[in-house]
């Protein structure tokens, strides 16, 4: 694989099971596409936070979605920050510093795995 050991995060990867991926470096990221859609956006990076986020760094997992599902992934995702952008696109962040992080981060690529179509766009 040609970003294997530049790829944080990686164990994603093995729970992406028969899905077509495409994996995009993306300003200093990577995006991971199933298909034709964005699924994950990885980011590791040390460098701080945007302005009023919490934490010091950036680091983990945004899961695509749009606003029309949010109200039904809430539940599966429930300390997650849900950060809704224009033209109704929404990005799950999932931490890294969360306790949760590795079983939130399984459970997205399984929704992936299973063509759910809340995640991705």
């Amino acid at each position: 694989m040609r970003y294997a050991d530049k790829i944080p995060f990686v164990f994603v990867l093995d729970y992406l099971v028969g899905v077509d991926i495409r994996i995009k470096p993306m300003f200093g990221c990577f995006g991971i596409y199933a298909g034709p859609k964005l699924g994950l956006f990885l980011v590791k990076r040390d460098r701080p936070t945007l302005p009023g986020r919490s934490g010091d760094y950036q680091n983990g997992i945004y899961v695509a979605t749009t606003a029309q599902y949010v109200e039904g992934l809430t539940p599966l995702f429930p300390n997650c920050e849900f950060q809704v952008l224009k033209d109704e696109k929404v990005w799950i962040y999932l931490s890294d510093v969360d306790r949760d992080f590795e079983q939130y981060a399984i459970l997205a690529c399984e929704m992936i795995s299973s063509n759910d179509p809340r995640i991705g766009r």
